[in-house]
């Protein structure tokens, strides 16, 4: 009998979830129809959306469902340069997709130094922010490898002050420990249904009230 220990990478589906995978996939239907099978799809899709919003304490029309982590995460970014920010702080520890969308956003990148902890220089950031130009800084709640909780809250205050964007990437710490976007003061916030407990492909950006998102991948409308 084998052991699996590698939760933090991606955890295995809950026999739940399973069962409740299995009978959606039994009743498929496009749920922007009007048909009987497409206005089932859509309530379950809405019944998600009010779970996960219950989970982070945001309204439910502030959730918007993706194909993974790295969509969101790329999505938060582009909406808050969209919005106004014309440079982005990083944080020297954030996932590749993050960083990796903050390098390919054509704007200025700046990286959030961390200490032997692997906590983010709070002093460094709120130098930082007192420099021009609006910023967006991007910093996960918790670390996917070393476990590090960031002072996000704290971060939350500066960031607030400056007149700039939060983007928290609480993948990792979401269902382990509380998040709510009330709490951390995030402008935006990440999940990921593979370490939930849920599948694969599964991801969602919750935004603050008065915060809109712009699209990232065009030629359809059903995620607002």
């Amino acid at each position: 009998m084998s052991v699996y220990l590698d939760y933090n990478a991606s955890g295995l589906v809950r026999p739940e979830v399973q069962v409740l995978m299995a009978k959606a996939l039994a009743d498929n239907g496009n749920p922007s129809a009007v048909h009987a099978a497409g206005r089932r799809a859509r309530a379950r899709i809405e019944t998600a959306r009010a779970q996960v919003a219950d989970l982070v304490g945001a309204d439910p029309t502030a959730i918007i469902f993706s194909s993974g982590g790295t969509e969101s995460n790329a999505q938060a970014i582009h909406s808050a340069l969209a919005a106004g920010c014309e440079r982005l702080i990083v944080g020297a520890t954030e996932h590749p997709c993050v960083a990796e969308a903050a390098a390919v956003s054509g704007v200025p990148v700046e990286v959030l130094p961390v200490d032997a902890d692997g906590v983010v220089d709070l002093a460094w950031l709120a130098e930082a922010l007192g420099r021009p130009g609006r910023a967006v800084v991007a910093i996960h709640h918790a670390n996917n490898e070393s476990g590090v909780i960031q002072p996000i809250a704290e971060a939350a205050a500066l960031v607030r002050a400056a007149g700039g964007w939060l983007h928290v990437d609480a993948i990792q710490s979401a269902g382990k420990i509380p998040v709510t976007m009330r709490a951390l003061g995030a402008d935006s916030l990440t999940l990921s249904a593979h370490k939930l407990g849920g599948p694969q492909g599964v991801g969602a950006l919750v935004l603050k009230d008065g915060v809109s998102a712009i699209r990232i991948l065009h030629g359809a409308g059903q995620e607002r």
